[in-house]
């Protein structure tokens, strides 16, 4: 596959640094610089708990939000994906903040699913270990989304993954998609060791789904998988996922043995003009479908659907590395199309990508707004509303 040619955009300085996205064939695997993700809030009540003043403190009435229609099993996942970058520096009463303004954001969506993706980081392609950093939230301040998640009457995944922003990308294409530790064993064991305390607080907060890997093409079909995949049964009971990049999903099944296997899905649309029609866009995602297998896939769960809201990107729907001129049309054609598809072939869910934790999505997008995001977006948003507005059954096997 040709790569892409890379631009390096200027930054801005935040409270915390982020990466500058760039691709790896059509998917983004790293992420903006641009979004400011410390937004400090007064210390809220409204999910019925105070919290920042004490362990005392009294609770008050829940009069957060709540989700009309709950997820169930045989209905799909209406998801978000939200990308939590921590800031250390904050108390837990913003973080608390924080986490009701984007869970009041979701449930106004019409969403019934939340997944909360969050980075961990390697040394190196090589490397044999991963570990978490400052930026990874802690598992008490992931317990806090996760509780008032549920108390909105949302469905929760937890979703760990490979910050890239060592891989040098630009010089050595190398991405999280192509690592090679030299000790697997040792890569291996790392790794459960780090997902440890995240599974004890998944399966203490009722989450309903934990991702033990995501876009791992390089380790896929390793026997290890086996050996974490039962470590971690032994302390969450929830279903164990795995996402597989959008190239090698559509190969064929994915070989790690976990309950299910999800899709983080950016396939270029063959009709790559500004103005094509829904009909030549369900097309496209049909086609890429169809290397699974034709009609019904009540086991096809797209775990990031996302566009850049600009000129071009039906070509390349997962190029953000660099702008070109707004289109948000674009972005909103291209989520009804794929929440048409999912209707009618029954998938199991659909997440869209990329809400981030840090900011108010109830603001305007400015000319800085990193291109993949919705929220701000009007007509991005309406599309992801009334796409979940709609209902249907999964077929149970």
């Amino acid at each position: 596959m040709k790569r892409p040619a890379i631009f390096i955009l200027p930054t801005v300085v935040v409270a915390v640094a982020v990466a500058v996205p760039v691709v790896w064939g059509d998917h983004p695997i790293r992420f903006d610089h641009q979004r400011p993700t410390t937004v400090h809030l007064a210390a809220p009540t409204e999910q019925g708990r105070v919290w920042g003043f004490g362990k005392d403190a009294p609770p008050v009435e829940d009069t957060g939000p709540k989700v009309a229609r709950p997820w169930t099993k045989g209905s799909p996942e209406w998801g978000v994906q939200v990308y939590w970058l921590d800031d250390p520096a904050d108390p837990d009463n913003f973080v608390q903040g924080k986490v009701d303004r984007i869970v009041k954001y979701v449930v106004g969506l019409n969403a019934n699913s939340l997944s909360v993706t969050f980075p961990y980081y390697t040394t190196g392609t090589k490397s044999n270990a991963v570990a978490a950093r400052p930026t990874s939230p802690t598992p008490e301040r992931l317990a806090l989304l996760l509780d008032a998640a549920h108390r909105a009457g949302l469905r929760t995944t937890v979703r760990p993954l490979m910050d890239e922003d060592v891989f040098d990308y630009v010089h050595t294409l190398k991405w999280r998609g192509n690592i090679t530790p030299t000790d697997r064993d040792a890569w291996f064991a790392s790794y459960a060791a780090f997902l440890a305390p995240y599974l004890k607080t998944a399966q203490e907060h009722s989450a309903a789904e934990f991702t033990l890997g995501t876009e791992f093409n390089s380790l896929e079909g390793d026997p290890r998988w086996q050996g974490l995949v039962d470590e971690a049964r032994k302390t969450f009971h929830g279903e164990l996922a795995y996402d597989a990049n959008f190239d090698n999903w559509s190969k064929g099944p994915i070989a790690v043995p976990v309950d299910g296997t999800g899709a983080d899905a950016y396939p270029p649309a063959k009709n790559s003009d500004d103005d094509a029609p829904i009909a030549d866009l369900k097309a496209s995602w049909n086609a890429w479908l169809d290397k699974r297998g034709t009609g019904p896939q009540p086991t096809t769960k797209l775990t990031e659907v996302g566009i850049p809201a600009q000129k071009g990107a039906y070509k390349t729907p997962g190029e953000y590395y660099k702008k070109t001129e707004v289109n948000e049309a674009v972005q909103a054609t291209w989520f009804t199309a794929v929440c048409q598809v999912a209707q009618e072939r029954k998938l199991s869910g659909v997440y869209f990508w990329s809400l981030y934790f840090g900011i108010d999505p109830t603001l305007p997008v400015t000319p800085d707004t990193p291109r993949m995001d919705y929220a701000g977006r009007p007509g991005s948003e309406k599309a992801i509303r009334d796409c979940f507005a709609q209902t249907y059954q999964v077929p149970q096997p």
